[in-house]
């Protein structure tokens, strides 16, 4: 993962590629800039970077003055030691915001929401603005029109017991183990079906919480789970997923 780091202080810049090298080894900060001037100069000679960690005030002025110089397509976590720049700070490609001193722990739940979230990651600036700011929930498809032969069938989605993306292809199986292609991705269907009722649990699967049998502890701080009706291939929750899918469970 590239990180591009904003930041005027040296040893606070210094403090955040530790943390960064604590949280993930593998981790790659691009360059840390200390100025509006600077930064202008990187985002119009380089490509984007995976993630942003931006500090708002510059020693040139605030971050915000190079927003309005560059479209920026990148996931940003806001650094500061002012919280009154909160608000405007989620009005950009903000995921999440810290306020100085920050710890590990800090950085940690950042990075950890911007890896739940980077698969779905930039809806258009009003939709985000909506759903973190103003805290409002997407609307819930409630039922799937399917074409089964020769004829349809309207199916609820909570008779669906799970998604699979198998061959460029996205298919549902509902719990009396009927299969029929929907015209959504994964990703879509992430934001589309009830986060108490549906979980991503990797790149290829969604599963209804009622599908779920058992939950096996797996290498590598994943878990494997039997859904019902039977999957023809081993389910893993990746490791970026696995905390939030027991969070999940626990609700």
């Amino acid at each position: 993962m590239n990180v591009l780091i904003f930041e005027d202080e040296k040893h606070t810049a210094l403090r955040l590629i530790q943390l960064l090298g604590k949280y993930d080894s593998e981790i790659k900060v691009l360059d840390v800039i200390g100025s509006v001037k600077e930064g202008i100069q990187w985002y119009r000679n380089n490509a984007f970077p995976d993630l942003v960690f931006q500090d708002i005030l510059l020693n040139d002025g605030d971050c915000f003055d190079i927003f309005e110089e560059v479209k920026v397509k990148t996931p940003i976590i806001f650094t500061t030691a002012y919280n009154e720049y909160a608000l405007r700070s989620f009005k950009m490609n903000s995921i999440d915001y810290i306020v100085k001193p920050y710890d590990y722990d800090e950085v940690k739940d950042a990075m950890d929401k911007f890896r739940n979230f980077r698969e779905m990651f930039l809806p258009p600036e009003s939709e985000l603005i909506k759903r973190i700011v103003l805290n409002e929930k997407p609307e819930i498809k409630k039922r799937f029109l399917v074409k089964l032969g020769d004829r349809y069938r309207s199916i609820k989605s909570e008779d669906i017991a799970w998604f699979i993306y198998d061959d460029g292809l996205t298919f549902a199986v509902t719990f009396d183990n009927t299969r029929f292609p929907v015209n959504y991705s994964i990703d879509q269907l992430s934001s589309l079906l009830d986060p108490a009722l549906f979980y991503q649990v990797n790149r290829k699967y969604m599963v209804n919480i009622e599908s779920i049998r058992n939950i096996h502890t797996w290498f590598n701080s994943r878990f494997k789970i039997e859904i019902t009706p039977n999957s023809e291939e081993d389910v893993i929750v990746s490791r970026e997923r696995a905390k939030d899918f027991k969070l999940w469970l626990d609700r």
